[in-house]
């Protein structure tokens, strides 16, 4: 035990660690951002995979693809419901990109604070969708925020400006 202690005395010693951990902490901060660098381009990917097969690649003679600064956002929606055939709900995200939504049984739907089931949701309803990608490219929802639409909000907003 004393032999450590005098070894850790050493001024080149105490260096090396220091060293040594700040790269293995850089390496770690590294590797995260990694990982959540692979999921976002993973989860384009295969929207655009999926885009490109459902219009069999071609739309007015045109690629229809991705391109390199059209990531969507692979952890949520905005946007207007489309159809809901539970657990599936396809939502219009902004630029009319429709994206598919995964309503399991612990997902939390709200409307201000009143808790709300999946059967209360309807066409036409304007959510916010926080979840999880899935290899499939749908997103899994973690919480479902039932919202007034745009246009009621507009003219609230109006309404107090006067």
């Amino acid at each position: 035990m004393q032999e450590i202690k005098t070894v850790l005395k050493n001024s080149k010693v105490r260096l090396a660690i220091c060293i040594f951990v700040s790269v293995f902490f850089a390496l770690i901060i590294f590797q995260a951002g990694v990982f959540v660098g692979f999921k976002k381009a993973s989860f384009s990917f295969r929207t655009g995979e999926q885009c490109f097969r459902q219009v069999n690649g071609r739309l007015n003679g045109a690629f229809v693809g991705i391109g390199k600064d059209d990531f969507p956002n692979s952890h949520g929606a905005i946007g207007k419901i489309l159809s809901i055939k539970l657990p599936i709900i396809v939502v219009s995200d902004r630029d009319n990109v429709e994206k598919t939504i995964i309503v399991g049984t612990s997902t939390d739907i709200r409307q201000m604070r009143n808790q709300l089931g999946a059967k209360d949701l309807r066409v036409n309803d304007f959510i916010t969708v926080i979840g999880e990608p899935n290899t499939n490219a749908e997103i899994e929802a973690k919480l479902i925020r039932l919202m007034p639409t745009p246009e009621i909000l507009l003219n609230n907003s109006t309404s107090t400006i006067k």
